[in-house]
């Protein structure tokens, strides 16, 4: 747990920094496109992602090879090197956080609502943009909307917005299912040891 606060620290600091960044540059909306690019990466790329878990490659080598893939991308200048100094740091094990927190930051300074939305698998933009519309009509503001892929909640989608979360995974249901199971189970099974007693 203090391990995940402190990445959580290093996350707000980094994002801090680039947000400021961004903001006196004039290039938020740029940005925020090019972190959109990079998580989406993240979600869908096992490569990518173990790239950037993986600590026992040289820094150089991190440092390269992000580069590289930032102009792949065609990011921004100032993203690219954004990049590059969090892989001079050795800070690419934050990359998810330290995105999330810019796009937050960057949502706020807009006067928007970021939700956080949880699939099985990527949803394509018009999905995306009906899932903002919802959410709009709910809370009354621009929604948003931040997708993180996760296969192993089977179907559905948690959507989690400040303190709010809404959980229609499958995986959840299944959970619900087998402990209403099982506690209907104890019960007949205790009411079978009272009908021997």
């Amino acid at each position: 747990m203090a391990g995940q606060t402190g990445n959580q620290d290093i996350a707000r600091r980094y994002a801090a920094a680039f947000f400021s960044l961004a903001q006196e540059q004039g290039q938020l909306d740029k940005v925020s496109a090019d972190l959109k690019i990079v998580r989406s990466l993240l979600d869908e790329s096992g490569d990518f992602s173990h790239f950037v878990t993986n600590n026992t490659l040289r820094r150089a080598d991190q440092i390269v090879s992000v580069v590289a893939i930032a102009k792949h991308l065609k990011l921004s200048e100032l993203t690219e090197k954004f990049l590059g100094v969090v892989a001079e740091k050795r800070r690419l094990l934050a990359l998810g956080a330290i995105i999330a927190a810019v796009q937050d930051m960057i949502s706020d300074f807009k006067g928007e609502v970021v939700a956080h939305v949880t699939a099985a698998q990527a949803l394509d933009q018009a999905q995306m943009d009906e899932i903002a519309a919802s959410l709009k009509k709910v809370l009354g503001k621009d929604v948003q909307v931040q997708l993180h892929v996760d296969a192993d909640i089977m179907g559905g989608l948690i959507v989690r917005v400040g303190s709010r979360l809404i959980d229609s995974s499958v995986r959840t249901k299944l959970d619900r299912l087998h402990r209403t199971l099982k506690n209907n189970s104890d019960l007949s099974d205790k009411a079978k040891m009272r009908e021997v007693a």
